[in-house]
């Protein structure tokens, strides 16, 4: 079970670890500055107390536990949001599987096909995997094909800007978890996320508003 010490500070980036809690380097990049960037796709509560950011990739078999785990918190609990980041690491497969996600955001299908890529049963190993499940998941697409091409520099702007922000808050890996100011690396289990919300609030750390 995660244990944490909260500070009531929820503009300066703090790393959670199992039992610790760190300074991030960069602490001048406050997590107002994760929300208020444009093309992000986000799920929840629109006046969230609480809200995770997470960094991931779609081959990632620890992103892929966390998906049921977020939804689940999602539905159990009104006052909560989820950010998506799309980090791919994974190679050029995954970073394909990211624009395409990002690609069917501009025809409202973006959490359709996050969910299907995240609960795919097998790893997205090429493209024409991903262009199954994206088409199952119900995208229009030969709509989202022009939008990869179209809209290819927003992408790019989207992953690029991801990519700066991962390194500023020093993720070797995904998942990356910022709750609220607070950096988790790694997934967490269903009660490993309440007790952390849960002591969030307690905190008093609520999220900004953007």
């Amino acid at each position: 079970m995660t244990s944490l010490s909260l500070s009531r500070r929820s503009v300066a980036l703090s790393v959670v670890a199992l039992a610790v809690a760190t300074p991030v380097a960069a602490a001048d990049y406050g997590f107002k500055d994760l929300l208020a960037n444009p093309g992000t796709p986000r799920a929840g509560a629109v006046d969230a107390d609480v809200v995770i950011v997470m960094y991931a990739d779609y081959n990632c078999g620890f992103c892929k536990r966390m998906e049921p785990v977020l939804a689940k918190a999602l539905a159990a609990d009104p006052r909560l949001a989820v950010v998506h980041k799309e980090w791919p690491i994974f190679g050029d497969v995954s970073e394909y599987a990211a624009r395409v996600a990002l690609a069917a955001s501009y025809q409202g299908r973006y959490e359709a096909v996050h969910r299907a890529f995240m609960l795919a049963p097998t790893r997205l190993s090429d493209r024409e995997t991903i262009e199954t499940v994206a088409k199952q998941a119900g995208v229009d697409w030969p709509r989202l094909a022009r939008d990869l091409k179209t809209r290819a520099r927003d992408i790019d702007a989207i992953l690029a800007r991801n990519e700066r922000e991962a390194a500023l808050l020093a993720l070797d890996g995904t998942p990356g978890l910022v709750i609220n100011g607070y950096l988790v690396r790694g997934a967490l289990s269903d009660e490993q996320l309440k007790a952390l919300v849960q002591k969030i609030r307690a905190a008093g750390t609520r999220a900004p508003a953007v």
